[in-house]
């Protein structure tokens, strides 16, 4: 699982969530996503975009598919 910031719009962080399987979009709030980049969830400062046109991302994280709630 890894979480893309591709734009800005407002106070609105407009990522895309992928599970390896689906890409799927996600928003979040301007002041929750600055708290996570502190917390270093993120880990760039979301200033630029690299070449694939993403301002900030996350690790990469395992999914545990087997693990029940």
């Amino acid at each position: 699982m890894q979480i893309d910031v591709i734009r800005y719009d407002g106070t609105t962080v407009v990522c895309i969530l992928s599970t390896g399987e689906r890409d799927v979009r996600i928003l979040l709030h301007l002041s929750d996503y600055e708290q996570l980049i502190k917390d270093r969830f993120f880990i760039r400062d979301g200033k630029s975009k690299d070449s694939a046109g993403v301002l900030n991302t996350t690790r990469n994280y395992l999914l545990d598919l087997n693990e029940t709630p």
